[in-house]
């Protein structure tokens, strides 16, 4: 594909000798940073549902693909050709339903064969092994999860997972009520806590990272609505007592007066 080739030439021209000197002096580890920062433009982009953006983003993921293989390529260890022959046979090697003719009877049964075929392509200590430790922790432990989930290790629904959360409150409460407060196990609780949360979640099909992330930005928007207002009045956000904000906060979260009325005009056109 002339396209690929001519992507491939130019990261080849930036790392030469007359290239970028920022280019040249990249590393795998230095590039760390941008792999995810790319990562998390692309998701972005697929939330807004902007078509022309997440082109755009998915053209800085490749970006990183390509760059990563040149280094490796100039090491003299693989290139861009060993990348893409690489995720081509484990993809054929990992879906013998498709192109063995191996019959399924559903999703769970590809999963176990995925986790099947990965274990005897190397010697893994645990199933868990392949998920990334650098991981967000909120997708980390929504996959680790998963992957238990997959070989049987779950709950049969969702009110187990339910009653977990409510066992863990109940040992931080006594956490809290210990003198004097142990701080290293009030942190283990918590974590186990946000964990049986993310349990929760998975069970009733949402995705924790996603679903605290909107929480986030409700809570953003919502704020700023107070800073707006403190500022047309001249007040400094700092100088409200704790009820005037609550107030303030209480109003944030109605819809705008513009909103109420754009909201009637829409019924009324309806």
């Amino acid at each position: 594909m002339k396209e690929f080739d001519g992507l491939v030439n130019v990261i080849r021209k930036l790392r030469g000798k007359r290239g970028c000197p920022w280019d040249r002096k990249q590393t795998h580890s230095s590039l760390k940073p941008y792999v995810v920062e790319e990562a998390y433009e692309l998701i972005h982009a697929i939330d807004k549902k902007d078509n022309a953006k997440i082109m755009d983003e998915l053209g800085d993921v490749l970006l990183q693909v390509v760059l990563h293989a040149r280094i490796a390529e100039e090491k003299g260890e693989f290139g861009i050709r060993d990348v893409i022959n690489s995720i081509k046979n484990k993809m054929i090697r990992r879906h013998p339903h498709v192109f063995a003719g191996k019959k399924v009877k559903g999703v769970m049964q590809v999963w176990s064969n995925w986790e099947q075929i990965k274990s005897e392509e190397a010697s893994v200590r645990s199933i868990l092994d392949s998920i990334p430790k650098a991981m967000p922790a909120l997708y980390r432990a929504d996959k680790t999860q998963k992957k238990a989930a997959r070989v049987g290790f779950d709950w049969d629904n969702v009110a187990g997972a339910w009653d977990k959360v409510f066992e863990e409150l109940e040992e931080i409460r006594e956490v809290i009520g210990s003198k004097p407060l142990k701080k290293k196990r009030l942190s283990e609780e918590m974590g186990d806590l946000l964990f049986s949360i993310v349990n929760v979640a998975r069970k009733m099909g949402l995705n924790s990272e996603e679903t605290l992330h909107n929480s986030v930005e409700k809570f953003s928007k919502r704020f700023f609505r107070i800073e707006k207002h403190c500022r047309a009045k001249g007040a400094l956000l700092s100088e409200l007592s704790l009820d005037e904000m609550e107030k303030l906060w209480n109003k944030a979260k109605k819809p705008s007066l513009g909103s109420k009325k754009a909201a009637r005009r829409m019924r009324s056109a309806t």
